[in-house]
């Protein structure tokens, strides 16, 4: 599918082209400008790639198929997010005055990336993965990202941080479940990002918007090396790439400020957009319980199994390809929704938070059918 982008000279010359385009050069129009570092980002982590598979290589950190939760029929690096976030960052640090909540998102970002760098290539417990979260938490709040919508007395702040901290650890762990098959994790970090930023362009958020567009670019670089379904994929993004997007997606949807209008219009819009992975974490924890596979939250953060949205869909029928493209159609209609709702009046909010609502109904109807089904026919 991808054979000319697969030649070396092509990913440097690719990769060369994305260094030129990250350059600050001074550009007119908003539009003009977030497309630039789009591009920018997105061949930058398509240059860097090959650099990245060597890199796999040599630390060990492949991914060795066991004939369970894993689809994959051949060892395959799994630090390919490794590019994504080179490329991000390469692409900030060229374009971006630092704010210090900026400062917070990159360097928690970071902090968070190089802990799951070190389980791809060496493997830690969950445990310990979730106190760094934890600890990474602390730096976005000490560089004053936090959700706001309590009294400013310090139990009202305190709420905030607790708020914070469930939002963040919560979003990362659930974007990082989703990483399951190819392109998916990718694709909806790529759309998620893109819906984001005309979320800020929507809402007057200039620098927000070129931020996400950076985060998108980044992503979607992945996708040549990774959504390939007629031959392997050349990388997984690994733990390293998805809980990096992911803790810099939660952290970007509380560093916004999506409405002026009251707490509910102001939150309501990333839970949204972010309502694909909130859903399907939900579902698959309600269903472990139910089902007697976890009994404590240890065994929850440590439970791996193929319950979630994809593997349903997969159950129903659809090949791997095709459940990427549900669900990120998924995400872009919740997407939609949440752009429509910005300036609608409160009524209207409602309203859609219920449409929101009775579809993800329908969904989990679904996936227990899909469940039945692979029950019936394992």
């Amino acid at each position: 599918m991808f054979p000319l982008i697969d030649h070396k000279a092509c990913r440097l010359l690719l990769l060369s082209v994305g260094l030129l385009l990250a350059y600050p050069w001074e550009l007119h129009g908003l539009m003009t400008h977030g497309v630039v570092l789009t591009l920018a980002a997105l061949l930058i982590s398509v240059g860097l790639m090959p650099a990245v598979i060597v890199l796999a290589h040599k630390v060990g950190a492949l991914d060795i198929p066991d004939g369970g939760r894993r689809l994959h029929r051949q060892i395959t690096p799994r630090i390919g997010g490794v590019a994504v976030i080179l490329a991000a960052n390469i692409t900030l640090l060229l374009n971006f005055d630092f704010s210090l909540e900026l400062k917070g998102v990159v360097i928690s970002g970071l902090m968070v990336a190089s802990l799951s760098f070190w389980d791809d290539v060496k493997e830690i417990s969950a445990s310990i993965k979730l106190v760094g979260q934890c600890v990474a938490v602390m730096v976005l709040i000490a560089c004053d990202v936090h959700v706001d919508f309590a009294p400013d007395v310090w139990w009202g702040e305190g709420l905030e941080y607790i708020v914070t901290a469930l939002w963040v650890i919560g979003i990362t762990n659930a974007f990082n479940f989703l990483d399951g098959i190819n392109g998916l994790a990718a694709a909806l970090a790529t759309v998620t990002c893109f819906l984001m930023g005309l979320l800020a362009w929507h809402t007057d958020q200039t620098y927000m918007f070129y931020l996400c567009f950076s985060i998108a670019g980044a992503a979607a670089g992945f996708l040549p090396d990774n959504a390939r379904y007629q031959t392997p994929a050349r990388s997984f993004l690994g733990d390293v790439g998805s809980t990096y997007l992911g803790w810099v997606m939660a952290a970007i949807a509380v560093m916004s400020d999506w409405s002026s209008q009251g707490v509910i219009k102001a939150y309501a819009a990333p839970l949204l957009i972010f309502s694909v992975m909130i859903f399907d974490i939900i579902h698959t924890t309600v269903a472990r319980i139910a089902r007697g596979d976890v009994h404590n939250f240890h065994e929850w953060i440590a439970y791996v199994g193929r319950d979630h949205l994809h593997h349903r869909l997969m159950g129903l029928g659809c090949s791997q390809k095709q459940a990427v493209l549900l669900i990120v159609a998924f995400s872009c209609l919740m997407g939609l929704t949440a752009l429509a709702l910005i300036n609608s009046p409160l009524l209207s909010v409602i309203l859609l938070l219920i449409q929101a609502f009775i579809f993800y109904i329908i969904l989990s109807f679904l996936m227990g059918r899909a469940k039945a089904h692979y029950e019936e026919h394992p």
